[in-house]
């Protein structure tokens, strides 16, 4: 929903982000919720500090607020 695309390493694991262009996209990037439970929170906290990373990266974008409600409602 934010327009991030995983980004994989050599041995296939995920550990990192990019953001799909707006045109690629084809819309504008839509703000989520996230809610997980405090086991989630904990058994998975890679993969919560990826998320983390992905919405910073994607409010700090240099985009028109029409086309970027994470950087609109944010700060």
């Amino acid at each position: 929903m934010i327009g991030c695309r995983p980004v994989a390493d050599s041995l296939g694991r995920v550990n990192r982000v990019e953001p799909v262009s707006l045109e690629e996209l084809g819309r504008p990037r839509i703000n989520v919720v996230v809610n997980c439970s405090g086991v989630f929170r904990d058994l998975f906290i890679n993969q919560m500090n990826l998320l983390d990373r992905a919405v910073k990266m994607v409010a700090e974008l240099d985009e028109p607020l029409e086309q970027n409600y994470v950087t609109k409602h944010t700060g």
